[in-house]
């Protein structure tokens, strides 16, 4: 789940910052962006989302049980960028 998680994020900022070559949706223009985040960029987000959170809430509910230190650290880095991204889109809503 972690590496879906940032596969998923890598996946979508990268088609977010490359829309128009590849999609021809210039930035700018309302409709079609709306219709582009509301489509794609805000469900594959959720679900980067989702999964960070649940990669963390079942690391954090095996932490005893696992033994091996670096898989769960792994996992847990391998999933901070998700919430991160999540966390400071929040609150930059909230200070502007």
């Amino acid at each position: 789940m972690a590496f879906t998680s940032l596969g998923i994020l890598v996946f979508a900022l990268l088609i977010n910052e490359f829309r128009e070559p590849l999609l021809g949706i210039k930035k700018g223009y309302a409709p079609h962006n709306f219709g582009f985040n509301f489509m794609f960029f805000l469900p594959s987000m959720l679900t980067t989302l989702g999964l960070g959170l649940a990669v963390v809430g079942r690391t954090i509910k095996h932490w005893k049980t696992w033994t091996d230190l670096n898989k769960k650290l792994i996992l847990i880095g391998l999933s901070i960028p998700a919430i991160g991204i999540w966390t400071f889109m929040i609150i930059r809503m909230f200070i502007n």
